[in-house]
């Protein structure tokens, strides 16, 4: 029992790391981006790393705190963290067929750019 214990927490522990870490990547990314809909769109997903964040941070609390208190807080932070993935995932299939329109009035705009400056 204790090992499983141990792995249970290891796995939280990772993942806890791993949508930290895509979280600031994406944000990044978002930063970065010149396109509205691109930028909404990397936002969508950087808010799904950080509810995946919040949701492992509950479920980490209440793995390994076991008092009513955690029970409570880590609860809160799981519905949370899986609002916020559902709101958000809805909101990256929204813009993600947006993308194709927004490329495709982004090239027209380049073609036209480039005709006016020759």
């Amino acid at each position: 029992m204790e090992m499983l214990f141990q792995i249970s927490v290891s796995v939280l522990v990772t993942l806890l790391l791993v949508s930290l870490f895509m979280f600031l990547l994406f944000k990044v990314r978002e930063i970065r981006s010149k396109r509205d809909v691109q930028t909404a769109h990397f936002n969508s997903i950087a808010r799904i790393w950080l509810g995946l964040l919040i949701l492992s941070f509950g479920l980490n609390t209440v793995v390994q705190f076991q008092t009513a208190v955690s029970y409570i807080i880590g609860a809160l932070f799981v519905l949370l963290g899986a609002y916020n993935i559902w709101h958000f995932n809805a909101a990256r299939k929204y813009f993600k067929g947006n993308l194709p329109i927004e490329e495709k009035a982004w090239q027209e705009f380049e073609r036209k750019q480039r005709q006016t400056g020759k």
